[in-house]
């Protein structure tokens, strides 16, 4: 009992390292997680422990060294350094001590610039005389040149190199002059042609950016809008998944809405978020079709989508059983006339959780990745007819059928169809409910001739459907 409660505490049984968080309460809250790899908790489940404690050697000089290396004043009374400190992962004998990310560092202060004794002379001969910056230049190049005994000038030791730019003699006083054509730019080849002001200035786009909303417009170029794209309903269709009439429709509707401070029309901010749920589009994709920032397209996206859900959630109804029957596809008349619904759940890609028990209820091993899951029901025509909650990606397709309550709409006589994982007879039996699923082969040599002719009418009616 005492120990539980000190590993609870987590006192005396953290690394001494400043600066690391690594204690043996950690060690055993993860020993009584979930493995995502193995799907067993991991005290039975053959993964490494992340880390391991270890104590200060009873050794005087080791001891020493270990104080040296943890550098700290206030040392606590049971001394304790986790393996990640170590080079060995852990005390051996040629490297007992621990010496990796010890939380401090050795600064090392950069070496003074050394002045040259030519520089010093030369500044102190033009403090002396006054000289001008054209003859400050010629003094330099006469301390920095040697010049050899029976020469006439310095200056004819120069490279070639330097000789090749235009050189101007005056009669009192030797400089070099540079012609405005040594700086153009050469012609390599013939078709090369000179590059004009005016080619600059329309090469460049200029961005204006407005500090305060964070919009950016350009100036040259067209932009994407709703008045200029959607002229036809295929032009809606394709990039909004609406028709023209519909999507204008939503606009005048959520005008009223419109409680964002975004310079962008309104039309143009919802065609944003229906062109991120029709085509998947990146926000860097969308930034440049509208002109705007990529941080400003997250922004409208976010805002809009809890307006939207929250309005939009009422056209989500279950229709009654007379409308679906009369507007059934011909393939589910001839094979399934009472089908009423079809279920499946989707996933979706959420972060990893911090939390080790958020982290295994998300996880999904269907899709090797934390997922929120919820369950969707659409008639046999295709229209959205019941959307769960969310649950976590390691529930079960049943359990969310059990606890969405999506039973509560189905009547005596109606009949789902669903795919292998919703193993549901046992919960649609007492409502009087029939489920159609493809056949299993599980526990069988193959499929019997009515199990295959009834998984190819499944499959052929929904692929008609």
């Amino acid at each position: 009992m005492e120990s539980e409660n000190k590993y609870k505490t987590g006192g005396g049984n953290s690394c001494s390292v400043h600066g690391c968080s690594n204690n043996r309460k950690k060690i055993t809250l993860w020993k009584k997680s979930m493995c995502e790899l193995h799907g067993e908790m991991h005290d039975h489940c053959p993964c490494l422990i992340p880390y391991r404690l270890h104590v200060m050697p009873s050794k005087e000089l080791i001891r020493l060294e270990w104080i040296k290396a943890l550098n700290r004043k206030d040392l606590p009374k049971n001394v304790y350094v986790c393996s990640e400190h170590f080079i060995d992962g852990k005390p051996t004998d040629r490297n007992p001590s621990p010496k990796l990310k010890m939380g401090y560092e050795n600064k090392t202060t950069p070496g003074r610039r050394k002045i040259l004794k030519h520089q010093l002379s030369v500044k102190k001969r033009k403090l002396e005389t006054g000289d001008s910056d054209s003859d400050m230049e010629i003094t330099e190049l006469d301390t920095t040149l040697e010049s050899e005994p029976g020469a006439s000038t310095p200056y004819e030791k120069l490279p070639e190199a330097i000789c090749s730019f235009n050189v101007i003699e005056a009669s009192s006083t030797v400089s070099t002059q540079y012609l405005e054509s040594d700086f153009l730019p050469q012609k390599d080849h013939t078709y090369g042609k000179e590059w004009t002001d005016f080619q600059t200035k329309s090469s460049q786009t200029n961005i204006v950016l407005t500090e305060e909303k964070g919009v950016q417009s350009k100036s040259d170029g067209a932009t994407m809008s709703a008045a200029q794209n959607l002229k036809t309903d295929n032009d809606a269709l394709l990039y909004t998944g609406v028709t023209k009439e519909v999507f204008f429709t939503l606009v005048k509707c959520f005008t009223p809405f419109n409680t964002f401070s975004f310079q962008l029309e309104v039309a143009d901010q919802l065609l944003l978020v229906l062109m991120r749920l029709k085509l998947n589009l990146i926000f860097d994709d969308l930034c440049r079709r509208f002109g705007i920032s990529s941080g400003l397209a997250c922004k409208i996206f976010n805002s809009w989508i809890p307006v939207l859900a929250d309005k939009l959630k009422s056209l989500i109804v279950w229709l009654p059983r007379e409308v679906i029957r009369d507007c059934c596809p011909e393939s589910f008349r001839e094979n399934y006339p009472r089908t009423t619904c079809i279920i499946d759940c989707a996933e979706t890609f959420i972060q990893r959780p911090t939390n080790l028990r958020s982290r295994g209820e998300t996880y999904s091993n269907y899709k090797s990745h934390n997922t929120a899951k919820y369950l969707v029901g659409i008639s046999p025509h295709g229209q959205i007819m019941f959307i769960s909650k969310a649950f976590g990606g390691r529930a079960s397709d049943k359990f969310i059928v059990e606890k969405s309550g999506f039973m509560n709409y189905l009547l005596p006589g109606d009949e789902i169809m669903a795919d292998r994982g919703f193993t549901i007879d046992d919960l649609l039996f007492p409502l009087r409910v029939k489920l159609n699923i493809p056949a299993f082969t599980k526990n069988k040599p193959q499929l019997s001739a009515e199990d295959v002719t009834t998984t190819r009418r499944i499959a052929r009616v929904t692929l008609k459907g």
